[in-house]
């Protein structure tokens, strides 16, 4: 199993309500659909940019990784 990572995430109110909303409505946990969201986001840079390798990045400031 891949390690997790856990993190605070700061938003504005509207846009957390609107995306638990919109999580909600495809069934996914608030979690579940960030998460969703940001491989999306990555799987787009890299087709865009090419392959990143997480082992040259650094985890955000906070970060907290989970076994």
């Amino acid at each position: 199993m891949k390690n997790k990572v856990k993190f605070e995430l700061r938003l504005d109110e509207d846009v957390c309500r609107k995306a638990a909303a919109v999580a909600a409505h495809e069934g996914l946990t608030f979690n579940n659909y960030l998460v969703k969201l940001l491989r999306n986001s990555v799987s787009y840079h890299e087709r865009v940019h090419g392959r990143i390798d997480p082992s040259k990045s650094e985890l955000p400031e906070g970060a907290e990784i989970k076994e």
